[in-house]
């Protein structure tokens, strides 16, 4: 479950800016023109090299200089930074990344590890935005604490769960290249949305009993190593799940992220970026549980887990214990709750 602080004006500005970039490289693919792919590589080249700038003035600039700019109306430009060096160097690596893979030289060397396709701009802008991915979940984490994220989100709220997940679903079907390189079909197959057969549901049941043993044992194992921590982490879940109490709001939030996050890691970016660099970036953009937690380790193995059953089986199969495995932990929580547990 990914929760993140996003107003709706940005959300939808950064929606139509993302989108306009994966029309335009799906476009260039099925075109396949040379002229336009090198074209595309300048292009975000170029929008690397004012991130890196910016991201430079942050770091020369600290929090005292940074803290007192202000447009002309005399309001601050910039009173979401409270760690002006932590930005600007998340900035700079991100910028440097973005310059790095937009060299074809440096993607040729990327696809001796990675399964894309060096010469294509869909592969180009999916490492671009696998980076930025990355940035936007350190640049949280280092602006806020953990607790002052939770708090400025608030409780779950599922008509938010259920739009972000059309967004996600939305996203994913547009850089596979929906109605310009695939038709509905084909869309479909690239995403590996099959049947699922009666062995492949036995299959997920054992992963959801194995998964909600992984974090069992996350959870214990931070309890023990930092018992003051973990209780804090368990009191911010109970103020994120407050608006959790019934079967059927567990349903639509297992549904929900089920669906659309399998449909856009597994789906989607798998077969561009690989099992493990996808499982990496499901890890780090569940940012409420911090960055070097066992509960990121267990959300790694997760990822790994719905990545090995996506390559060797479908997305549906992912998208069944992804979703069985929220589900459990729900019915689990409202079963706490019920016994005056926790």
């Amino acid at each position: 479950m990914i929760y993140g602080v996003v107003f709706m004006v940005d959300a939808i500005v950064n929606l139509i800016f993302v989108l306009f970039f994966i029309l335009l490289a799906n476009v260039i693919v099925r075109l396949e023109d040379e002229r336009l792919r090198q074209l595309f590589d300048v292009g975000l080249l170029v929008l690397g090299l004012p991130v890196l700038l910016v991201g430079i003035f942050f770091v020369l600039g600290g929090d005292a200089q940074v803290a007192q700019l202000r447009a002309p109306n005399g309001e601050l430009l910039f009173p979401f930074v409270t760690n002006a060096v932590a930005l600007g160097v998340a900035l700079q690596v991100t910028a440097v990344w973005q310059i790095i893979v937009s060299l074809r030289s440096s993607r040729v060397f990327l696809a001796r590890f990675l399964p894309l396709n060096p010469a294509s701009a869909v592969h180009t802008l999916a490492l671009v935005c696998a980076g930025w991915l990355v940035a936007a979940s350190i640049i949280q984490l280092t602006q806020s604490s953990v607790a002052e994220i939770v708090e400025a989100i608030g409780s779950i709220e599922i008509s938010s769960l259920v739009w972000q997940a059309l967004l996600f679903i939305l996203v994913a079907v547009a850089g596979v290249g929906l109605f310009i390189r695939r038709s509905p079909q084909q869309t479909i197959t690239r995403l590996g949305l099959e049947r699922l057969t009666g062995p492949q549901v036995l299959i997920g049941l054992f992963w959801i009993v194995i998964l909600v043993l992984v974090q069992w044992v996350a959870g214990a194992v931070w309890f023990w190593l930092n018992p003051d921590e973990s209780e804090q982490i368990q009191s911010l879940n109970l103020q994120l799940q407050a608006g959790l109490d019934s079967v059927w709001a567990w349903l639509i939030l297992a549904l929900a992220t089920g669906v659309s996050e399998e449909i856009l890691f597994r789906g989607a970016l798998q077969p561009v970026l690989g099992v493990w660099v996808t499982a990496v970036l499901f890890a780090l953009v569940h940012i409420q549980y911090g960055l070097l937690t066992p509960a990121t380790v267990a959300l790694l193995i997760i990822g790994l887990v719905l990545g090995i059953l996506r390559q060797r089986h479908n997305t549906t199969l992912a998208i069944f214990v992804h979703a069985g495995y929220n589900f459990a932990l729900g019915m689990l929580a409202l079963l706490a709750t019920a016994l005056g547990v926790g």
